[in-house]
């Protein structure tokens, strides 16, 4: 019998030992990840090889004397340990390695686009540092390019926002082709793109913007139609126009607007460009100073419910008093200041201050809803959520009474990360506002996913509504379609009781606009809603 038994206990304990060799050359893979405790991955290492150890001296110890039925066994268990062992490091080494993957893949969606699959703004900011950080040492040269496309908003209004996608999508392989292997390409969001060209003068500049040019000239064949959008580009040289990459940025922008302006396809960055550009470049340095929030104001306008005339609501809307500039409309800054990357400070200021407001109102005894406008960036801010909750977890006001506006076409840029962020903010006990509503080409079917509570119908409708029919069925078609899904009506751009009587037979429920009140500082809001439900009734709709 021993004949049998002890060839049979030395293969278990060989083919155990076999199993410790392949997990020692599995757990040489854990003790390169940098990610892990290292330590730990070490002692498993040791570990190992002590087995390992012990499996030989066992082994030895079989072939020196006489075997018994309990060695079967102890080499039974022996091979069975090493199985145990080689697949506890392989499933080891495939969670590290899936870990390192979804890290992988986490770090490329964070720093590229999900449309373009081209790198995004941060992305473009790391390598441009980087450039100067090298070029300081070397004394090389970098020109920073700012491409905006002429038409792409006609693409969206006219054919959707689906086939300004597919334009993009069409885009990005046409412009990489126009730079070389070197050279670094950023989507910087819309229509926006920033480039990023090493060691070269301004006149090779200049000639690869000319290349970019002819490439975005080139027509699109987007669903069957022929499109041609054509390109602005704004040029700033390191280190001449700036020595850090903001400033560049900056530079550049202010140049690309400055060939917009002259239909020039593109233009090199000078301090002495026309006031337009030297005061939108102030725009955006006092947009970073930190007396900003000292030059902003937010006043209310009234909203009016034409059931019973009474006011129903107030909408918060920035005033800037620039020093020197003087008031600044906000559409000249707030595209600024998305394109600046400071839109989520003036957020945030603006929604903390309009419910410390709500605070100072409700202990006189007047409780009423404010709406907040959200920009297209503050859409694509995953932290947007979580910030506004803490604001409202500082204060008393109750959620429901802050409804946030966010416009048609900014839900547009990124859908389904603005869905997502809507949906959040709405688990907070926001509700939400669609601004604007057909001035954009979205779909119902994605409107009616969204946690909406209300339509504001887009002012260019309402204006000329009781001169031109066409805008009137517009308006109609909408307060219909939109009671039907469930929505409340607003219409904005209510500027004469025409307009007002008008709207209450087609049976909107909102009205705003200057024939009611415009836009005023805090201080003036009680007075002047007392004021007005005491005559509430002239804006009641006739029942």
């Amino acid at each position: 019998m021993e004949i049998y038994l002890k060839p049979l206990a030395l293969f278990l304990v060989t083919l155990g030992a076999l199993f410790l060799l392949r997990s020692l050359a599995a757990a040489r893979v854990l003790l390169k990840d940098e990610f892990g405790n290292p330590r730990g991955w070490q002692m498993l290492f040791l570990f190992i090889i002590l087995f390992l150890l012990g499996y030989l001296g066992y082994g030895m110890t079989l072939l020196s004397r006489p075997i018994e039925s309990i060695d079967l066994v102890i080499a039974t268990v022996f091979c069975g340990g090493g199985l145990f062992v080689v697949l506890v490091v392989r499933m080891s080494v495939r969670t590290v390695q899936h870990v390192h993957h979804m890290r992988a893949l986490e770090r490329h969606h964070a720093l590229h686009d999900s449309l373009t699959h081209l790198p995004n703004r941060r992305l473009l900011m790391e390598r441009i540092e980087q450039i100067i950080g090298a070029a300081q040492t070397q004394e090389k040269s970098l020109a920073i390019l700012l491409l905006d496309l002429n038409r792409f908003k006609e693409v969206n209004d006219t054919l959707g926002h689906h086939c300004g996608d597919q334009l993009l999508v069409a885009l990005a392989p046409r412009i990489l082709s126009a730079i070389s292997a070197t050279d670094a390409v950023a989507r910087l969001g819309g229509d926006e793109f920033g480039f990023v060209l090493e060691n070269v003068n301004v006149d090779q500049a200049c000639n690869i913007c000319k290349r970019i040019l002819e490439v975005v000239d080139q027509p699109f064949m987007i669903e069957g139609h022929g499109i041609s959008i054509g390109g602005s580009v704004g040029i700033a040289m390191y280190p001449q126009h700036g020595a850090e990459a903001q400033l560049l940025i900056q530079h550049a922008d202010v140049a690309m607007y400055e060939a917009k302006r002259h239909g020039q396809g593109y233009a090199v960055y000078a301090a002495e460009q026309d006031q337009y550009s030297l005061n939108r470049l102030k725009v955006v340095t006092s947009l970073r100073d930190r007396a900003l929030f000292e030059q902003l104001a937010i006043y209310y306008q009234p909203k009016i419910s034409l059931k019973d005339g009474r006011v129903c609501g107030l909408e918060a809307l920035l005033r800037w008093q620039h020093p020197t500039l003087g008031e600044i409309a906000p559409e000249n800054f707030i595209p600024v200041a998305e394109r600046a990357g400071v839109m989520r400070q003036i957020t945030l200021w603006v929604f903390e201050n309009v419910i410390e407001q709500m605070e100072t109102w409700q202990k006189s005894g007047v409780l009423l809803q404010v709406a907040v406008n959200l920009s297209m960036r503050n859409l694509g801010d995953e932290n947007l959520p979580q910030d506004i909750n803490k604001i409202l977890e500082a204060h008393t006001i109750a959620p429901f009474l802050v409804t946030l506006e966010v416009t048609e076409s900014g839900m547009m840029i990124n859908p389904k990360l603005a869905q997502e962020i809507l949906i959040k903010l709405n688990a907070l006990g926001l509700p939400s506002s669609i601004d604007d509503f057909g001035s954009g080409y979205s779909s119902l079917a994605y409107l009616k996913s969204l946690p909406a509570t209300e339509i504001k119908i887009d002012k260019s409708f309402v204006l000329n509504m009781t001169h031109d029919e066409s805008d009137a069925v517009i308006v109609h078609s909408t307060i219909v379609m939109a009671h039907n899904m469930g929505y409340r009506v607003v219409a904005e751009g209510v500027e004469n009781a025409e307009i007002l009587e008008l709207l209450q037979v087609l049976g909107c429920d909102v009205a705003q606009g200057f024939y009611f009140s415009q836009a005023m500082p805090a201080q003036q809001v009680m007075g002047w809603v007392q004021q007005h439900n005491q005559n509430h009734l002239r804006y009641a709709r006739a029942i």
